[in-house]
């Protein structure tokens, strides 16, 4: 499976920086990254908040830019109605278009945060509350798919396998607490303390859909001395398949607020994070820091009207024109209704972040890497790993970022941004595809997400 979504889309600033903000996130941001980077050092109570944070994602290994130009984009004309002409391919083209179908993955995922709040309390900690909604999709195409629209000749066994879907929607309400705590004994004043955090979420899930990845089906036909109309196939159909949820009531803009759509499943989550300085403050105080976060470990239990579709079937059929009744059912399996648990897309991630005396345009500058490994194929997420690398030009007000990835259906993809982090009002954007924003017709995947954030000192309020 592509590596393309083993973490959130709402780690903004992360995005930019070729998704290695685990180290260096803060305030909102890391609600989805790492736990424990909420802490603030604030000697004053301070509110962060930020209202309708957003990202998205959609990327294919089936058809670059180039490809849906030339397959989707019609033969160049257009009609006396002003629309465009489609295209019509010759055989060989047509080879090459369902060619590109087997064994690739189409992959889309949304999350929106409605409201992500971040309170300092001094000599106690941070806490924080976040509301997160997800749609993650993922489609995989089986192996030899093609054949079904390549001139199959019938003479010759038939197998497809390897096919796998996943559709996963949920809301998350999370409250998170960070705190500091210093080694007692040291007096350096870097490596002298932990600050570790943990959200501790309900989940509600609204959409479960998942196609087993062992599926399969087999046709081998029996071959006599004379080829006729009655010759015999041996059939085998093999697939489990679980379903919770409807997709055409849930996926509509109203349930990314987190309190519309139909709840079909609940469950529990946590998320674990820590972090250190690794070397004493610069004069701008900035240090060297390293961090790691276990994120959405725990699960969600579907309602007992879910269903749970399996097939084991083998049958042999006389003539393909003379299939029964019963023979179709026997292949189309049976459905059992009742409840089933699931496990969230849980993912470890492992990131240092360091500022460098060098300068760019009179601006310091800091570098981050990150290691990504995800560890349950569950929606979008994947189990193959991803590293990214980044860099934050300046520290005080407009800040510039710029990173890259390596991995997934993607290949190496550059990203980019823009933030700032000014007294009180501050904004994000950033885009995870610069070659796809750019049109390049290589491009493989869009990537994009952006939100406003709040920093008030509220003492005088309490």
């Amino acid at each position: 499976m592509p590596s393309l979504t083993a973490q959130s889309q709402l780690d903004i600033s992360g995005m930019a920086l070729g998704k290695a903000g685990v180290a260096f996130t803060r305030g909102t941001d890391a609600l989805s990254s790492n736990p424990a980077n909420i802490y603030t050092s604030d000697t004053t109570y301070v509110l962060h908040w930020t209202i309708m944070s957003a990202g998205a994602l959609i990327g294919s290994s089936v058809f670059t830019i180039k490809d849906i130009n030339y397959y989707f984009g019609g033969d160049g004309s257009v009609d006396a109605y002003g629309s465009w002409n489609p295209r019509y391919l010759s055989p060989s083209e047509r080879d090459i278009f369902a060619q590109k179908v087997d064994n690739s993955t189409i992959v889309a995922q949304v999350e929106t945060m409605p409201i992500g709040i971040v309170l300092t309390l001094p000599n106690s900690g941070t806490l924080g509350f976040s509301i997160i909604n997800s749609l993650q999709l993922q489609l995989q195409f089986p192996d030899k798919f093609s054949q079904l629209f390549n001139g199959y000749a019938g003479k010759e066994r038939l197998e497809i396998s390897g096919g796998q879907y996943s559709a996963l929607m949920t809301s998350s309400y999370g409250v998170t607490y960070a705190q500091n705590m210093k080694i007692s004994g040291v007096n350096r004043s870097y490596m002298n303390y932990f600050s570790i955090g943990a959200t501790l979420k309900f989940i509600r899930g609204s959409l479960m859909q998942e196609l087993d990845p062992s599926n399969s089906a087999t046709l081998t036909p029996y071959i006599p001395e004379t080829w006729d109309s009655t010759y015999n196939w041996a059939v085998n159909v093999r697939y489990q398949a679980r379903f919770s949820g409807s997709a055409p009531q849930e996926l509509s803009i109203g349930n990314f607020t987190g309190f519309g759509g139909e709840t079909t499943g609940v469950g529990m989550g946590i998320d674990f994070g820590c972090t250190t300085n690794l070397t004493e403050p610069d004069s701008s105080g900035r240090q060297a820091m390293i961090a790691c976060s276990l994120l959405d470990y725990g699960w969600i239990s579907w309602n007992t009207t879910s269903k749970i579709y399996t097939s084991d079937a083998r049958d042999t059929i006389v003539g393909v024109t003379q299939v029964t009744n019963s023979q179709i059912d026997k292949l189309k399996g049976n459905a059992q209704t009742g409840g089933f648990q699931t496990d969230l897309p849980m993912r470890l991630r492992f990131g240092i972040s360091v500022p460098l005396r060098l300068r760019l345009l009179e601006m310091p500058l800091t570098i981050m890497a990150e290691f990504t490994q995800g560890l349950k194929s569950i929606g979008a997420n994947t189990t193959n790993p991803r590293f990214g690398l980044g860099m934050q030009v300046g520290d005080k007000g407009l800040l510039w970022r710029l990173g890259m990835q390596a991995g997934g259906i993607e290949g190496l993809s550059i990203s980019a941004g823009i933030g700032s982090n000014w007294k009180i009002v501050n904004f994000d954007i950033s885009i995870g595809s610069v070659r796809a924003a750019l049109g390049y017709a290589s491009a493989r995947m869009f990537n994009y997400s952006a939100g406003v954030n709040f920093r008030l000192p509220v003492s005088h309020l309490l």
